[in-house]
This record gives structure tokens, sequence and C-alpha cells, in this order.
């Protein structure tokens, strides 16, 4: 059965990869570049960290409402962590931590957009560590979340860098 299963993954990832997909993986890769020069042990720590480092708190509430609706749909379905069976106590501990600490009205816009990027964050996990199925419906919608507003955060981290 295993041989079975890494052969439907191989081919879901080759007939799934170009698109969103593809597109949520590149912009990934220039968070994480971006991201490099930051506490380096912990890659959600690294992401608050260039989040808390970089973005104003004026553009993290602009991005914040401009993605309302999107962020509501990723608490209202959380993300799991596809490394784990779905049954495990945690399969949503740590997307839904991170979601909710983006409603905490106690944190400032720009430790919620960093925690949003934590929660994007797990989406790359499930496509590089867990078993994604890339063409799914849900697949699909999370990577146009993922996208929308991993480009906002990437113009944003490059305005800052470019008045810096």
């Amino acid at each position: 059965m295993t041989k079975q299963i890494a052969a439907q993954r191989a081919l879901d990832t080759i007939e799934h990869l170009g698109g969103k997909a593809a597109d949520f993986r590149n912009k990934w890769l220039t968070i994480q570049a971006f991201s490099a020069e930051f506490e380096r042990r912990n890659q959600r720590k690294t992401l608050l960290n260039t989040v808390n480092t970089c973005l104003s708190e004026v553009d993290a509430s602009k991005l914040l409402d401009s993605y309302s609706e999107d962020i509501t749909y990723l608490r209202n379905n959380p993300v799991g962590n596809l490394a784990l069976e779905t049954t495990h106590d945690n399969f949503y501990q740590n997307a839904q931590k991170d979601i909710d600490e983006v409603f905490n009205a106690e944190n400032c816009a720009v430790k919620s957009v960093g925690f949003l990027l934590c929660v994007i964050y797990q989406v790359r996990c499930n496509v590089e560590h867990g078993k994604k199925q890339l063409g799914t419906e849900r697949s699909q919608k999370l990577f146009g979340i993922s996208n929308k507003i991993l480009d906002s955060i990437v113009e944003l981290l490059l305005k800052q860098a470019e008045e810096a």
C-alpha cells in the first residue's frame, strides 16, 4: 500500500504543482529569503521576528482589514498538521493557536500579521513535509488565500527594505 500512496502523491505533485501551488512555493521562498537573517533555530519565531522588525503598525492593520474574509475562513476552517493523523489530538494545535492570536484583541496588528504568516507556514509545511493533496478544492482555496496574503506581505517587506 505504501508504494501505491507514494505513487499517487507523485502523480498529484506532477499534475498540480503548477498554478496556485507553484506560485505559493515561489512566494514562500521569497519570505524565507527575506527572513533568513532573523532567529534561525525556530521557523515560527523567525517569521514573527521578521514581521515584527519589518512591518509598520499602519501597514499591518491595512493588511488585516484587506483580508478579513480570508482570515475568517482560516479561523472557521483551520489548517491541520498533515504530518499527523487527522484524529491526533495535536492535528490542529499549531494553526489553531496561531489563528487565535490573529484575532486576539490584545495583540497589535503587526503581531497578528506575524501569527497569520505562521498559519500560512503550516500550509507550507503540509506541502513540503506532510501529505498535502495539491489538487483538492480545499488545497486550492488555501493556496489562493495564502498567495494573496503573501503578495501583500512581500510587497510590504520590500517597501520597508527600500526605505532602510
